[in-house]
């Protein structure tokens, strides 16, 4: 899987925190002012089905711009979302262990619950070079850097069961990425 397939994956996580990229240094260029940041982090996609229920997870975690989770339980009836920034480090060492709130999105369905995500993951092979250039609606970003695929174990307990999830993307980056400093503002 390439780096930037990977990045697809994560791509939907990462589009609403790229407005507050914070400045590392600026450097003027031929098309204008850049920003660096030094971006370290790790990214999991992984899902699951046990007996109807179906689970999908998605967790960032950057350096710059903090952490990310999205959770999506489905039964025959009801899906229940959860997506957004959250507080505190996902990834922890090693392991993951969080509780997070998933909300039903049938109107009259208008209930909560509280859904548990553990795992552990390990480095699963060699660093991986990363240099790639791409432009987004502000101007060109490039990225350099490395990504070190991981090899995870994920559950959640949901709505009473226990679901066992496999991960298509998971992976640990450190790199230096340079943007517009306007950032398209």
């Amino acid at each position: 899987m390439t780096h930037r397939t990977r990045l697809a994956a994560a791509g939907a996580l990462a589009a609403a925190l790229l407005a507050a990229t914070p400045a590392v240094a600026a450097a003027a260029g031929a098309a204008g002012p850049y920003t660096w940041t030094v971006e370290k982090g790790h990214v999991l996609a992984c899902a699951g089905e046990e007996d109807g229920l179906r689970v999908a997870v998605e967790l960032y975690e950057n350096s710059a711009f903090d952490t990310h989770a999205q959770v999506s339980v489905q039964t025959a009836g009801t899906r229940y979302l959860r997506g957004g920034e959250t507080e505190g480090g996902l990834f922890d060492n090693g392991t993951i262990s969080r509780r997070l709130v998933v909300a039903a999105q049938e109107e009259a369905a208008g209930s909560s619950e509280t859904v548990v995500v553990n795992g552990s993951y390990v480095p699963a092979g060699p660093r991986e070079r990363v240099h790639e250039v791409y432009d987004e609606p502000w101007g060109r970003v490039v990225s350099k850097g490395w990504n070190t695929p991981l090899s995870a174990a994920v559950t959640v307990d949901a709505l009473g069961q226990r679901v066992d999830l496999t991960c298509d993307s998971a992976f640990a980056f450190d790199l230096k990425v340079r943007r517009p400093a306007d950032g398209g503002n």
